[in-house]
């Protein structure tokens, strides 16, 4: 994990992949929340709201793993010593478009499955396990797609796969990213506990407030380009010989 964080702080370029598709997520809600706003003008069928909904989320699904995948072939560029721009990370996702639209659709199925899970009273720690399960054992699964362009079924396996044989690697280095996380985290809380509660009045205190929240979700966002980029060296070092130019 510190060999991570050394690429991020190495090359902040990186970190450009979540600000574009946080960018593109935006714009595309945005879209679907004025669909939504026009069906409800003109009286739709409820039918038609289920379907909006389902093609909307699994829209933004594919945009999240889509920048991934493009985030995970400019992370492995990077650690080859390569030019490792915006430009480069999105070539290799569209040519993986295929196996990042497969997966959109397996991994927002599974989500409803865990969120319908947690939604039953006694059975929310059954989902929440889960779903930490879950997050553990498809930690490969973009990896493979960006290295291998393998499609989401065999992507699913061979990273369950992996991620038995390497649990303790894979378990050790996302526990420290946890740890180094989570008194930021605490902290950041409090604050949005403060500034959404009404807890401070003074103008000048909700704009540092806002400031300091603003902080929080930069972190956030940077450790899930530290996630992804561990992801990458873990399957690297799983896979040696497996490169972007033999995928």
């Amino acid at each position: 994990m510190k060999a991570s964080f050394g690429l991020v702080r190495s090359e902040p370029c990186l970190l450009w992949f979540p600000v574009v598709s946080i960018s593109c997520l935006v714009l595309t809600a945005a879209f679907w929340m004025f669909e939504g706003t026009w069906l409800y003008a003109i009286h739709g069928p409820w039918a038609l709201y289920v379907l909006l909904v389902v093609v909307a989320l699994y829209s933004l699904t594919l945009i999240g793993i889509f920048f991934n995948v493009a985030l995970a072939g400019a992370a492995a560029r990077a650690l080859d010593g390569e030019s490792a721009g915006v430009g480069d990370g999105l070539s290799v996702a569209w040519a993986r478009l295929s196996g990042i639209a497969g997966w959109a659709a397996f991994s927002l199925f599974v989500s409803f499955v865990i969120a319908f899970v947690k939604s039953i009273k006694g059975l929310r720690w059954l989902g929440a396990a889960a779903q930490i399960a879950w997050g553990f054992a498809t930690i490969f699964v973009v990896p493979l797609i960006a290295f291998e362009g393998l499609d989401s079924g065999d992507a699913r396996r061979r990273s369950f796969d992996l991620a038995r044989a390497n649990w303790q690697s894979e378990s050790g280095g996302l526990g420290a990213l946890r740890a180094v996380l989570l008194v930021p985290g605490f902290l950041f809380y409090l604050d949005a506990k403060l500034l959404f509660e009404g807890h401070v009045h003074s103008p000048s205190a909700k704009v540092v407030l806002g400031f300091v929240l603003l902080c929080g979700f930069a972190v956030t966002v940077a450790a899930g380009v530290v996630r992804q980029v561990f992801a990458v060296e873990l399957y690297r070092a799983c896979r040696p010989n497996v490169s972007l130019a033999a995928a």
